[in-house]
């Protein structure tokens, strides 16, 4: 094989430096000012691109862009969620609430993530409901092996309910764990002023226990 050609694998080293100018910019803004309110012409500006087109360039539209976001920080969370549930099934230890907290903990664990951790979070609190971009079909959209491993065990660990209710039941479980999370990013440091100021750890219990609360709700065919 002949030896690689270093003038021709430097085009890719800059294309995948840009890639990462762009999408740490697009994090920024888009959680400063919201995923509307911010343009692809924006978005280059910031990441010094003197060409207009660079972002749609390299991902197409806002949504290749979004996906870009997400595709930089799920694959850790993925693989801290594998980890996790690796050690419940050895430990024969999952239970609904083992398993809630596998859903939450590894997203709190973005908060000390300084490339764009909190921004991801934000992106994901407001793409929950999002007109044009929800969160769900993002999903739906790109693979997450331990994403869909943790929904086959939460399903199962919690009590039965009819199809028809889980993808509401998701959409709760995913606003109550981005918006809370993000609740937290926008007030917490102003809380942690105060006289016996709330830890993240007392935000995130109750996240938790919100979290659990849901997925263990009756059927609404049941009688209270």
């Amino acid at each position: 094989m002949a030896p690689s050609d270093p003038q021709r694998s430097a085009p890719r080293s800059d294309a995948l430096a840009t890639r990462a100018r762009i999408v740490a910019a697009a994090e920024r803004l888009f959680a400063e000012r919201g995923v509307d309110a911010v343009s692809l012409v924006e978005i280059g500006k910031a990441a010094e691109q003197r060409n207009r087109s660079a972002v749609q360039y390299h991902f197409g539209d806002k949504r290749g862009v979004i996906h870009a976001i997400l595709d930089k920080h799920t694959p850790g969370i993925e693989v801290r969620r594998h980890e996790m549930l690796d050690e419940l099934e050895d430990a024969d230890g999952l239970t609904l609430r083992s398993l809630v907290e596998v859903l939450v903990l590894p997203a709190v664990e973005k908060l000390d993530d300084p490339d764009g951790g909190p921004e991801f979070l934000l992106l994901n609190a407001e793409l929950v409901g999002h007109p044009r971009f929800p969160l769900l079909d993002l999903d739906a959209e790109r693979v997450n092996r331990a994403g869909e491993r943790l929904r086959r065990l939460t399903t199962a660990a919690a009590p039965a309910l009819p199809d028809a209710q889980w993808v509401p039941r998701w959409l709760l479980v995913t606003g109550l764990l981005f918006h809370g999370i993000a609740d937290w990013i926008r007030v917490g440091e102003t809380l942690s002023r105060r006289r016996a100021a709330p830890t993240r750890d007392d935000f995130v219990g109750p996240i938790i226990a919100a979290i659990q609360a849901v997925m263990e709700a009756p059927s609404r065919k049941e009688k209270p």
